[in-house]
């Protein structure tokens, strides 16, 4: 642990400014490496990039994925134009394309709640009119991410869910300039040069948000938008040092981002649109990367019980769900294991079963209408199985969702009864 110093806190104000940022540009580059290893194509920017199958316990590209729907990723370089979405309409069935920034926060959320429709999607620096039968949306950075989810109900409705999906598209207009490849490669735990050369290039390409340059550029002495010469070897040195204690300061995530009751941790409001606050800006870059915005989703999480006790898979626990939450869309109950990172990412099992939802067939609900769920490493005998979500051996994070939140969601008064230890169901 390094000695608290205002040299030290002043770097790690920069670094929660620049993490985020950095977390993006990580998970741009492997979704992109990945697409052009299938394909054979390179920067394939502005393409939705759709996986047709759920998420599973080898997903490891985003943070704390979820079962419940199928992704459809895009990365947009909007600095040589306009890119057109078009969002579908698909009846009753859930579905959301989130626009965020550079910086993680959520512009528009499109889909369900705004209906079909065209989007004119344009950066910062864009003066020209707007396309012809298409709805503007200016983004604040150049390089935005769209990621659309759609529901899949259960396993059979998969091959509908993908062609849903498929319903969504993205185009370029035909004298937009060709996308400016990016220039640094961003590994996963990089060292202090590698860290700020992809931020730095990352903001530069945003050039024309004056408001993202001055905000970084009160870090120029810490090394942000600026260049190497501008910042002293020891700066330098002390990056190097102070990196590895940054990122396990930030370990806590989802868990850290609100108030914990009974077990519970209910995040803070600015999930998904931060503002100014960057603290919770960095932990959810860690720790939810992508995280809708509460008016679309709330995140519940929990790795205790209400005493405080770790939620571990050597013991066996209970998890009621009350009849009826209030949501407008489903409900979703997911487990995950973090890894030596903090990253979140679901637990192998023989069932392939890493969550529970109000669209899960098979559960079985007590009299009252509220579900009892089952939850340990060893698979359970008879019946109950069908209300088992399996655990790894060790400890475990659950993360209840909420789509589409109703007013007591948002405003606090509804609460989920703490996790409870019970017997371990043979």
């Amino acid at each position: 642990m390094l000695p608290e110093t205002e040299e030290l806190a002043q770097l790690r104000k920069a670094f929660r400014v620049a993490f985020p940022i950095y977390e993006v540009m990580r998970t741009r580059a492997l979704q992109l490496g990945k697409a052009q290893e299938a394909s054979g194509v390179a920067n394939l920017v502005n393409f939705i990039l759709p996986r047709l199958t759920l998420a599973d316990a080898t997903s490891r590209e985003i943070t704390t994925p979820n079962n419940d729907t199928l992704y459809g990723s895009a990365w947009l370089d909007l600095a040589g134009g306009p890119v057109i979405l078009t969002v579908p309409s698909l009846g009753q069935r859930y579905n959301s394309a989130a626009l965020m920034s550079l910086t993680t926060d959520n512009i528009a959320i499109l889909g369900t709640r705004s209906g079909a429709g065209r989007y004119a999607l344009v950066g910062p620096g864009y003066n020209g009119p707007t396309p012809d039968g298409t709805q503007l949306v200016r983004m604040p950075t150049n390089d935005a991410w769209l990621l659309i989810r759609v529901l899949v109900t259960d396993r059979d409705d998969v091959a509908a869910a993908a062609a849903a999906l498929r319903e969504f598209k993205l185009e370029s207009l035909p004298d937009n300039k060709p996308a400016v490849p990016v220039a640094n490669a961003a590994p996963a735990n990089p060292d202090a040069r590698t860290f700020l050369a992809v931020v730095n290039e990352a903001i530069e390409r945003s050039q024309d948000n004056a408001a993202l340059i001055a905000r970084t550029h009160a870090f120029y002495k810490q090394g942000m938008t600026g260049p190497e010469s501008a910042f002293s070897p020891e700066t330098l040195a002390l990056w190097e040092q102070a990196l590895p204690q940054f990122r396990a300061e930030l370990k806590g995530g989802l868990a850290a981002a609100g108030d914990v009751i009974e077990g519970w941790n209910y995040p803070k409001a600015g999930v998904g649109d931060f503002g100014e606050d960057d603290d919770l800006r960095s932990l959810i870059a860690l720790g939810g990367l992508a995280a809708l915005p509460r008016i679309e989703a709330v995140y519940l999480s929990a790795r205790t019980d209400a005493a405080g006790a770790p939620l571990d898979g050597s013991k066996s626990w209970r998890v009621r769900i009350p009849a009826k939450p209030p949501v407008g869309a489903f409900w979703s109950l997911t487990m995950y294991e973090a890894d030596k990172d903090g990253r979140l990412f679901f637990v192998a099992n023989d069932l392939d079963r890493f969550a529970v939802s109000s669209q899960s067939q098979h559960l079985r609900a007590e009299r009252d209408g509220s579900y009892e769920i089952f939850v340990q490493a060893s698979r359970p005998t008879g019946e109950r199985v069908v209300n088992w979500l399996p655990a790894p051996k060790g400890r475990f994070v659950l993360v209840w969702r909420g789509y589409l939140p109703g007013q007591s969601l948002l405003d606090g008064s509804f609460r989920l009864p703490p996790v409870a230890e019970g017997e371990l169901i043979p």
